[in-house]
């Protein structure tokens, strides 16, 4: 990966270290667990790509999650349009918080 300073295997390992001291908790852990169960379930064919909702182009696809409780549940977008969905969730929810403020 461009930019990467470490090949996957010493990342992954410097990633297991780094991650004794600072532990994924509450709606973090959530969504780390159903994006890796999801991953998973792609991996051995349990789930297949679908074109992207919006353009249909069968290309550079992401899985999005409405809700991470429905790990299976995946929707899928190109990047652009995936990109374009998040612009829109942050314009209709509450602003996303960074440290315990509000963002502005």
């Amino acid at each position: 990966m461009p930019g990467q300073r470490y090949c996957k295997a010493c990342h992954a390992a410097y990633m297991r270290e780094w991650r004794k001291d600072h532990p994924l908790t509450g709606q973090a852990r959530l969504r780390h667990n159903a994006r890796k169960y999801a991953h998973t379930y792609k991996s051995r064919g349990h789930i297949t790509p679908k074109p992207c909702e919006v353009c249909g182009t069968k290309q550079g696809l992401e899985m999005h999650h409405d809700d991470y409780r429905k790990p299976l549940l995946v929707r899928w977008f190109c990047r652009e349009h995936h990109l374009a969905h998040h612009d829109g969730w942050d314009k209709r929810h509450e602003p996303r918080t960074r440290l315990g403020t509000a963002a502005s």
